[in-house]
């Protein structure tokens, strides 16, 4: 099997991503510009071409449409950096007011707490499933069974489906880069 090192490297971050848990979150108010700060280095490994993953009018939209708890004087807190980190990793896979049952079910079952770092969880533990065979170079990929129990079966396929789904992004862009470059070469060779 060819080794393609940009998906070598991709799969090695993302095969290594740990989120940050709540008790490791400020315990003291933030302004938007802190917490959208603190959202976008959280979720670095997502930016594909520097691509702008959450703004402030996302946020402004997400307290509006009642994903989220409004800020108390203009200033946020830990729930509101879990709710906007939460929704800007689901975004791509569901649409929006699935993602805002999806939170109040989980939170329902578990408390904000504990539904937050069950997500961390259950996501590093995908990435990890989806990205070690990479690394690994394995010529079959394989998914394993996974033993899940009922309450975390939403978290468990939800951060599966978007560990699966950056894997074939990245796997599209670097083939489609690669032939790129292959035909522009072979235009090279024709042009002599």
């Amino acid at each position: 099997m060819e080794k393609n090192t940009e998906l070598y490297s991709y799969a090695k971050a993302l095969a290594e991503v740990k989120l940050i848990r709540w008790h490791e979150m400020p315990d003291f108010s933030i302004y938007s510009d802190q917490l959208l700060q603190i959202v976008r280095e959280e979720l670095s490994f997502l930016s594909l071409n520097d691509e702008i993953l959450v703004t402030k009018s996302m946020v402004n939209n997400y307290v509006k449409w009642g994903m989220m708890p409004k800020p108390i004087k203009k200033k946020y807190d830990k729930l509101h950096i879990v709710y906007v980190l939460v929704i800007t990793l689901l975004k791509p896979i569901l649409p929006i007011m699935k993602i805002k049952e999806g939170i109040q079910l989980q939170i329902l079952i578990e408390g904000h707490e504990n539904a937050y770092n069950s997500f961390c969880s259950a996501l590093e533990e995908s990435l990890r499933e989806v990205f070690i065979p990479i690394i690994e170079q394995r010529k079959t990929y394989d998914f394993k069974e996974r033993n899940i129990t009922a309450d975390k079966l939403a978290i468990s396929s939800i951060t599966l489906a978007l560990s699966s789904k950056l894997l074939t992004e990245k796997i599209i862009d670097t083939k489609m880069s690669k032939l790129a470059k292959s035909n522009q070469s072979e235009g090279d060779s024709h042009d002599k």
